[in-house]
């Protein structure tokens, strides 16, 4: 996106998508986008402010985090990386989905 800035003056987001990026870039971007988002969502191994700030936050800061705050992760996701990345996201894809599961299965 910074590239893209650099060289248009407006951000629209069709030309975004319809722009091809070099492979090692899309998966640079999409990795660096992906950390960010795991945190937000929180995935596991990432989760791990999540019960000390549900436990320390006022009830309706609370309802914020879980309503809102958490589901703009998983929104940036789909919206950034499987829009602007998509051939990162078809790579990355099965680990999302084994991450997924263990979450499922690990995360309290």
């Amino acid at each position: 996106m910074g590239l893209y800035g650099s060289s248009e003056p407006g951000l629209d987001s069709e030309r975004l998508i319809n722009q091809s990026y070099p492979a090692t870039l899309e998966i640079l971007l999409y990795f660096v986008f992906l950390i960010a988002y795991a945190v937000k969502l929180p995935i596991i191994p990432l989760h791990t402010w999540l019960p000390d700030t549900h436990g320390e936050a006022h009830y309706r800061t609370c309802m914020i985090l879980t309503g809102i705050l958490l589901k703009m992760g998983a929104y940036g996701l789909i919206r950034i990386n499987m829009e602007l990345l998509p051939h990162a996201h078809y790579l990355f894809s099965p680990w999302l989905v084994i991450i997924g599961a263990i979450q499922i299965i690990y995360a309290p």
